[in-house]
């Protein structure tokens, strides 16, 4: 599962096993991996 993450025009799409990009976004990057990452944790819950 991977979420996009629109800063200006350009989009980022965020893997669930993140990456070291997201530390480039600081805490604004951290947050939008846990958030794939417990989508991810919840859906495979429901399986």
């Amino acid at each position: 599962m991977k979420q996009n993450v629109n800063n200006s025009s350009k989009g980022y799409k965020i893997p669930v096993e993140g990456s070291l990009g997201l530390l480039a976004y600081g805490d604004k990057g951290l947050r939008a991996w846990r958030k794939v990452r417990d989508e991810k944790s919840k859906k495979d819950k429901k399986k």
